[in-house]
Formats: structure tokens, sequence, C-alpha cells
């Protein structure tokens, strides 16, 4: 009776080792940053007064819907949400007070790229005609520039 006592005790502690998890460990090569479905952790955080107080250089805002066809549309919040912005014409746009998470829609006709400026007017983002991103972050932008 002992012995069958022991072995099942045994068997018991195996399973029990088996069945715990693990402690998670990361590497070097791993992102620091965390993420849900393709979706930044920051994204997940951001608010809907990040971009409250944002502005357009000579374009005023309008609440958000669709983007129209042969523009470029920023909008205050992620998802195509909040206030939107539609530039129409080609130049560079100044973009004030957009300090966190929006989003771009370039609905622009085919072959026209829109893009995000650094402070240098470097082009940093780009997007082709007929798509955007949902989540964009827009601190290190500070211009706007459809075609």
């Amino acid at each position: 009776m002992k012995p069958r006592l022991f072995l099942i005790a045994a068997l018991a502690a195996v399973v029990a080792t088996l069945t715990v998890p693990s402690a998670a460990h990361a590497n070097p090569d791993d992102s620091n940053r965390a993420s849900v479905a393709g979706i930044s952790a920051q994204a997940i955080m951001a608010g809907p007064d990040d971009n409250n107080n944002a502005s357009v250089s000579g374009i005023s805002s309008q609440t958000a819907g669709s983007c129209p066809y042969t523009a470029l549309c920023l909008y205050t919040e992620g998802d195509f949400r909040g206030r939107m912005f539609v530039i129409y014409a080609c130049g560079n746009y100044a973009l004030f007070n957009w300090n966190g998470w929006g989003s771009v829609y370039n609905n622009q006709t085919p072959s026209y790229w829109a893009y995000l400026l650094d402070q240098n007017g470097n082009e940093a983002h780009g997007f082709v005609d007929g798509a955007g991103a949902s989540w964009v972050e827009f601190d290190p932008y500070w211009y706007a520039k459809p075609c």
C-alpha cells in the first residue's frame, strides 16, 4: 500500500510541476513597447483630449466623417474620430498643438502620396492614395503635405 501512495504522490508532484506556468523572460531583442493586435500601448492609452487644441494652418476643422475624394484628412483622434481637417490643395500645412494620437486618411486621386513632415520639412511618414493609418502619433510631425 505504501509504494502505491508514494507513486501517486510522486506522479501528482510531476503533474503539478508541468502545469504551473513559468515566469516570462524578455530577451534583448524583444521590443520594449507592448502591443495588442498591432496597436501600441500608447495608442490604447490615448485620450480624446490628446489633440483637443489641434489646428492646421489655413484649414478649419469639422466633425469627423468620411474623407472626401481628392482630399487628405487629418483626425484629432484615432480610428478616424474627433475633429477632421480636410486638405484639398497641394502645399505644406503647419500642424499646431498635435500632441498625441490621431489618424490620417489620404483620399487623393491615384498616384498622389501625402506626407507628414518633421520640423525640418523632411518627409517622415508617407501615405499612398486610398490608404491611411487609424493610429498616428503626431508628436514628431510639424507639417502635412498633400500631393
